[in-house]
């Protein structure tokens, strides 16, 4: 438990010197070696030492293990994603970071730290905690060398560093005996969620599938409905609908029993996306409805929701002008010529085919495909192949073919 970089803490909360403390019990060079851990003493001195600052060393014992075991809940809370329980031990560790920076519970107690911030998306302060971490780990064990290299990869992924993360990806696989069985599922998670990224659905469902399995077995619920998440999603993406239906079924089941209306509201969406995809537009125009309702006003969440909303009015042939109103709202307030865009895309479907196909290949198309719009580029991308295949233009149709299938999914 370090026990002379408690000695230290307490002699500097106290204001005294080396030579005071020492003073008739051992000389200065022995308090400097002990408080450097190069020595143990005996307990005589210890004690003797304690006691002159008036702590009891065996109720110091007892001190060090309480705060032990608050770390250790601290991390398990983590591990289980019990974000609200994992905020009020933080508060409690965070009274007593000067006390746990001067044992050995140091490291781990930063590298947590770091996982806080990135499940509270504090990315300011995960960075700070990322260049603390830096300076660190020439003092980690094996143990936390392990448990920084994902948590660091989180970081990476939160970051929209995708890269950096494929890159610590290769450095993890070289590492992969050292990894915490707790940690896992967390890797295969994180894993499957890049591989998704870089639409590799194929083997981003293998790895989502492990990480299923491994949450399933270590009872950690709310991780195990992340990872469904994810798996359905792949699903989707692969058409493989029935599997898909079923998990996302589970999902907006256990997610609304457990409270969990993050997880819900993206359940909603993706569930949607699947329901468009079969040409169920009534069932996603309703599970839309439900999460817009749910949603705050003008967020980028709510935006998004609002298209994909008006996209589904579209193919069911609903009343579209009151969600016409509000994107045009969104469009004025903010600025956006991505809005801009997509208002005048849904003004035109009231108007005939041609002129609004004719709009899609000369400004949304391009457009979309500048800015890296992928999925939404794509799917116009389709529109206007069957569209010009109707029309007897079959290379245009071969064009925007090639597209669409050169950006979705490649296997490696």
């Amino acid at each position: 438990m370090n026990i002379g970089s408690i000695l230290k803490y307490y002699r500097m909360k106290n204001n005294l010197t080396q030579a005071e403390l020492s003073k008739g019990v051992c000389s200065i060079s022995h308090l400097s070696k002990i408080e450097s851990n190069k020595y143990i003493p005996h307990n005589e001195t210890i004690n003797e030492l304690f006691k002159r600052m008036g702590i009891e060393w065996e109720r110091e014992v007892d001190t060090y293990e309480y705060w032990k075991a608050k770390l250790e809940t601290f991390i398990m809370h983590s591990v289980y994603y019990d974000l609200k329980s994992m905020e009020e031990v933080y508060k409690e560790l965070s009274t007593q970071e000067d006390y746990l920076q001067s044992t050995d519970l140091v490291n781990r107690y930063e590298l947590y730290k770091l996982r806080y911030y990135l499940f509270k998306r504090d990315m300011p302060r995960a960075t700070q905690q990322v260049s603390i971490l830096k300076r660190m780990e020439t003092s980690f064990t094996d143990y936390e060398r392990g448990v920084s290299k994902v948590i660091h990869l989180m970081f990476d992924i939160f970051s929209q560093n995708f890269t950096e993360a494929e890159n610590r990806l290769e450095q993890i696989e070289e590492y992969r005996e050292r990894i915490p069985f707790m940690f896992e599922g967390e890797l295969f998670y994180q894993k499957a969620y890049l591989l998704h990224n870089r639409t590799q659905y194929g083997r981003s469902t293998y790895f989502a599938e492990m990480a299923v399995d491994h949450f399933r077995k270590d009872c950690n619920y709310i991780r195990l409905l992340h990872a469904q998440l994810l798996l359905a999603i792949n699903y989707t993406n692969r058409d493989f609908a029935l599997q898909a239906d079923g998990l996302f079924k589970t999902i907006l089941r256990n997610a609304k029993m457990m409270e969990m209306d993050q997880l819900y509201q993206g359940a909603l969406y993706n569930y949607s996306v699947l329901q468009n995809r079969r040409g169920l537009h009534k069932s996603a125009y309703e599970m839309l409805t439900e999460l817009k309702a749910l949603l705050e006003p003008g967020t980028d969440y709510y935006q998004a929701v609002l298209i994909h909303l008006l996209q589904t009015a579209v193919e069911e042939q609903k009343e579209m002008d009151p969600l016409l109103d509000e994107l045009k709202k969104l469009t004025e307030r903010k600025n956006d010529p991505y809005l801009k865009i997509q208002l005048n895309y849904f003004r035109k479907t009231k108007f005939s085919q041609r002129e609004l196909f004719d709009y899609c290949e000369q400004t949304v198309f391009p457009f979309l495909k500048k800015h890296d719009y992928i999925g939404e580029a794509r799917s116009i991308a389709w529109r206007l192949a069957n569209y010009c295949r109707s029309i007897g233009d079959n290379e245009k149709a071969a064009l925007y073919s090639l597209y669409y299938y050169d950006k979705g999914e490649k296997e490696l």
